[in-house]
C-alpha cells in the first residue's frame, strides 16, 4: 500500500504540471499559426492575419482596384485589350477555402502552419474568349487559359498569347519587293528581325514606331527610311489603307519616286496602315546579299493590285555661280551636280477601280559652280598703239576713243567726223549728269572746270 501511495504522488504532479502547460503550449502554437498565415497571399494580396469579413473586404477592394487596370494580350506582331471587367470571381468560396487550409487543431501542436498561396476563384468570361478568338494566328483555348491565370493572381502584366504556326497563314504570297540596301544605312538587320514573320489581323492597323519600339534606336536615319519605303510599298500591293505616311522629299536610290516614305519617332512621323481584307497577312523581310526581300503573305488572296506611278513634271535644275579668289585666272569648278526634279502621282487599282493614293514633289538640285574672280592685267605701251592704225584707244577715260591725231609739229587735228563724235559725247555726258542731278548727286554746273561725266556716269577731272 505504501509502494503505490509514492507512485501516484509523482503521477499526480505530472497530470498537474502538464495541465498547466498543455493550454499554454495550444495558446503560443495557435500564435505562432497566426504569425505564419502573415506570410500568406490570395491572388497575389497579402493576407496577413486578417479573417472572416475583413478578408473579403480586402480582396474585394484588391479586385476592383484591378478592374481599372488594362489588361493586354499580345503575339505574334498582335495587341489586343481585352475586357477584364467582365471576369466574375468567387470570393467567398476563395476565402473559406484558404481559412480550410490554414487552421489547425489544438491536437495537431507539433505540426507547422503551412504558408498558403491561393488563386481567386474565376468564373469564365465567354466575352473574353470570343476577343480572343478574332485574332486567328492565336489558339483561343490556350490563350483565355493565359488570361484566366492572369486574372485569379490579379496581375496587370501583358498576357502573352499562344501563336499557332504562321506557316499555315502563308498560302498566298500578294506581295513582292528585293530592294538593294543603300549606302550609310546602319542597324538593318536589327529592324528586320524585329519586323519578320509580323502578323495583321483583318482590320488591324499596324505602326512602325510602335512595332518596333526602342529597336529604331539601334538603326540610323537611312536605314529606317529604307525598311519604311519597303513597307509602305507592300502596303500599297495589298490594298491596305494607308493612315500616315511621309515623303522623304528626295528621289532615293531604291523603289520609284512616290513609293518612299520616311519614319522619324521623335518628329512623330510615322507609317501607319491597316489591313481592310477580310483575312490575316504575314509580313516577311529577310535580308540576303545585301538586298531587303520584302514579302507578304495571306491564306487568300481577295484581289489583284496594280500600282502605277505617273510623273506629271520634270523640273529643271538652276545654275547657280560663285566667284572666288582662291581659283587661278579663268578656272571654273562644279562644287555640285545639278538633278532634275519632279512631280508625281501614285495609283491605285483594286477590284476594278482606280484611285489616286498621293501627290509627291522632289525639288530639283541646283547645279553650282564657283568662278575664278581674278582678272588678268593689260598693260598698253606705246609701241602697241603706233602697231595698228585702226586701233582706237581711250586716253583721256571718257569712255570714247581718242578723236585727236597729232601732226608732226606737234599740233592735233581733228579726224574726220570728229566733230560728230565729240557732239555725241558731248550730249552722252550731259545726259549722265541730268541723271545723276535727278538722283540727287552734283549738278553739272556745279563742277569742277573742264570736269564731265563719262557713260558710265563715273566723274572725271583732268587734272
Amino acid at each position: 500500500m505504501k509502494i503505490i501511495f509514492r507512485s501516484i504522488i509523482p503521477i499526480t504532479l505530472l497530470v498537474v504540471l502538464l495541465s498547466i502547460w498543455i493550454p499554454n503550449f495550444i495558446v503560443d502554437s495557435v500564435a505562432s499559426a497566426d504569425n505564419n498565415a502573415v506570410d500568406s497571399t490570395i491572388g497575389g494580396v497579402e493576407t496577413g492575419d486578417l479573417k472572416g469579413e475583413e478578408l473579403k473586404a480586402l480582396l474585394s477592394n484588391s479586385v476592383n482596384e484591378w478592374y481599372t487596370q488594362k489588361l493586354t494580350v499580345t503575339g505574334g506582331g498582335t495587341s489586343v485589350e481585352v475586357s477584364s471587367s467582365t471576369f466574375q470571381f468567387d470570393i467567398e468560396s476563395t476565402v473559406a477555402n484558404y481559412e480550410n487550409q490554414v487552421h489547425k487543431s489544438w491536437f495537431a501542436f507539433w505540426e507547422d502552419t503551412p504558408t498558403v498561396h491561393l488563386p481567386l476563384i474565376v468564373f469564365p468570361s465567354e466575352i473574353v474568349k470570343n476577343e480572343i478568338s478574332n485574332v486567328s494566328s492565336w489558339d483561343t483555348d490556350l490563350t483565355y487559359n493565359n488570361v484566366e491565370l492572369n486574372a485569379a493572381y490579379l496581375k496587370t502584366d501583358p498576357v502573352e498569347a499562344v501563336v499557332i504556326d504562321v506557316s499555315v497563314l502563308e498560302t498566298d504570297r500578294i506581295s513582292l519587293s528585293v530592294e538593294p540596301m543603300p549606302e550609310g544605312a546602319m542597324g538593318i538587320n536589327e529592324l528586320v528581325l524585329a519586323l519578320h514573320d509580323t502578323v495583321i489581323e483583318p482590320q488591324i492597323t499596324f505602326s512602325m514606331i510602335q512595332k518596333l519600339g526602342e529597336t529604331m534606336n539601334l538603326a540610323n536615319r537611312e536605314a529606317i527610311n529604307f525598311v519604311a519605303s519597303n513597307l509602305y510599298n507592300a502596303a500599297l500591293n495589298i490594298n491596305a489603307e494607308i493612315l500616315e505616311r511621309h515623303s522623304q522629299n528626295e528621289i532615293p536610290s531604291y523603289l520609284k519616286p512616290g513609293l518612299e516614305a520616311k519614319v522619324d519617332a521623335l518628329a512623330n512621323e510615322d507609317l501607319k496602315f491597316a489591313n481592310t481584307s477580310s483575312n490575316t497577312v504575314v509580313l516577311k523581310l529577310i535580308m540576303e546579299e545585301g538586298n531587303l526581300k520584302t514579302e507578304v503573305y495571306t491564306p487568300a488572296k481577295e484581289t489583284e493590285v496594280d500600282v502605277t506611278v505617273s510623273q506629271d513634271e520634270e523640273i529643271q535644275p538652276r545654275t547657280i555661280t560663285r566667284y572666288s579668289a582662291d581659283l587661278a585666272i579663268g578656272r571654273t569648278e562644279q562644287v555640285q551636280e545639278g538633278a532634275k526634279g519632279l512631280r508625281v502621282s501614285v495609283y491605285r487599282t483594286a477590284f476594278d477601280e482606280q484611285k489616286l493614293v498621293s501627290r509627291d514633289y522632289y525639288p530639283p538640285v541646283d547645279r553650282i559652280i564657283v568662278k575664278s574672280s581674278k582678272q588678268p592685267e593689260v598693260q598698253t605701251t606705246s609701241e602697241n598703239l603706233n602697231n595698228d592704225p585702226n586701233d582706237q584707244v581711250d586716253l583721256d577715260g571718257d569712255g570714247f576713243p581718242d578723236d585727236d591725231t597729232t601732226n608732226g609739229n606737234g599740233s592735233t587735228t581733228p579726224v574726220s567726223g570728229s566733230q560728230n563724235n565729240n557732239s555725241n559725247a558731248s550730249n552722252n555726258n550731259q545726259g549722265a549728269a541730268s541723271n545723276n542731278s535727278a538722283n540727287g548727286d552734283t549738278k553739272e554746273e556745279n563742277l569742277p572746270p573742264g570736269s564731265y561725266y563719262d557713260k558710265g556716269g563715273n566723274l572725271i577731272t583732268p587734272k
